[in-house]
């Protein structure tokens, strides 16, 4: 993409990608493992940082220990799933389920670079 700077006139080289949609992700955890969760921790978060673009954000609420939240970076909710199959938490039965969700982010400082259309 290039930008004209007196008439502000966009350009593209190519055809343009259709932006991926972004999921939010529920894990709900497995009641009484926590000791289990801290076992596989560092996995699990080496797991997440290795999708790299794919993983917009994740964390565990601070006020509710048995869910945390995934924003995640597809196509489809289908390879979502596939996707995070590969969890170490998921691999381990440590989520009791997985409530994927098509979001979209309608507001906020970040809200065009999340909708892939600014930066």
């Amino acid at each position: 993409m290039s930008r004209n700077l007196w008439t502000g006139e966009v350009s593209y080289a190519g055809p343009m990608a259709e932006p991926q949609k972004i999921f939010a992700v529920q894990y709900n955890y497995v009641p009484g493992l926590g000791d289990q969760r801290d076992v596989h921790r560092a996995a699990h978060r080496e797991f997440l940082g290795s999708l790299g673009t794919a993983m917009v954000a994740a964390g565990a609420y601070v006020d509710d220990p048995t869910a945390a939240l995934l924003l995640v970076k597809s196509d489809a909710a289908e390879s979502v799933r596939d996707l995070l199959a590969g969890d170490p938490f998921q691999q381990h039965g440590l989520i009791s389920s997985t409530d994927v969700h098509e979001w979209s982010c309608a507001v906020g400082d970040q809200a065009a670079a999340l909708r892939g259309n600014g930066a």
